[in-house]
C-alpha cells in the first residue's frame, strides 16, 4: 500500500488542504510538507493524527478495497478531546457514558 497516496487521496476526497489538515491534526505544517511533498512516510502516531483529523481510524485506513466508514466531525472532536484527558478523567468519562447508555 502506498501510504502517502492513500493519505493524499483521502485529503483530496474530503476537500481538506494541507494547511487545514495541520490545524485539524495538531501536526506542524513542516511535518505534513515532508509527507506530501518529499514523500516521507509518517510515523504511526502522526499517521493516526492525520487519519483522525479526516475521520478515519487506522484500521479503516489500512482496510484496502472495502468501504471506509468515516467519523462525523463531532465524533472526531470527541475522540480528540478524550485523548487529551488524564487517565482518571478518561475512566470517569467512560463510566458516565455507561450510565447514559443503560
Amino acid at each position: 500500500m502506498d501510504v502517502i497516496k492513500r493519505l493524499n487521496d483521502l485529503r483530496i476526497e474530503r476537500k481538506i488542504s494541507v494547511y487545514r489538515l495541520a490545524e485539524l491534526s495538531g501536526l506542524n505544517q513542516s511535518t505534513l510538507a515532508n509527507t506530501f511533498s518529499r514523500g516521507t512516510v509518517p510515523s504511526i502516531v502522526n499517521l493516526e493524527a492525520m487519519c483522525l483529523a479526516m475521520g478515519v481510524t487506522l484500521a479503516q485506513f489500512f482496510n484496502d478495497g472495502e468501504k471506509v466508514e468515516t467519523l462525523t466531525a463531532d465524533e472526531v472532536d470527541i475522540i480528540s478531546d478524550y485523548r487529551k484527558l488524564s487517565a482518571s478523567a478518561q475512566k470517569a468519562l467512560k463510566e458516565l457514558l455507561k450510565e447514559y447508555n443503560k
